[in-house]
């Protein structure tokens, strides 16, 4: 049997799939906080692009990790919501 160009194929095939460029690893991120505060903060300041959380608790999550909405709270026009995260323990809320 000739794996070696079928081998070949499947892997030149996956390090195109994957993202090299930082933002696009980005892109399938979200910023998580433990606190509301936290999340709104991140949010006034800069959005969900941030490139990096600055507040304590707050860190960059893989959207597949992102389960259920356990919370919501709406400030001013401003929708936020406490998903629960695969091994976080908690809910954490996200920056929309």
């Amino acid at each position: 049997m000739r794996s070696g160009p079928i081998l070949a194929l499947v892997l030149g095939a996956l390090t195109l799939a994957a993202p090299s460029d930082p933002r696009a690893r980005e892109a399938d991120s979200v910023v998580a906080c433990e606190t509301l505060i936290s999340a709104r903060r991140i949010d006034a300041a800069s959005g969900a692009a941030a490139p990096a959380p600055s507040e304590a608790g707050c860190h960059h999550i893989p959207r597949g990790d992102v389960g259920p909405v356990e919370q919501r709270a709406l400030i001013g026009s401003t929708p936020y919501e406490c998903v629960i995260v695969a091994n976080a323990g908690r809910c954490l809320w996200l920056v929309p």
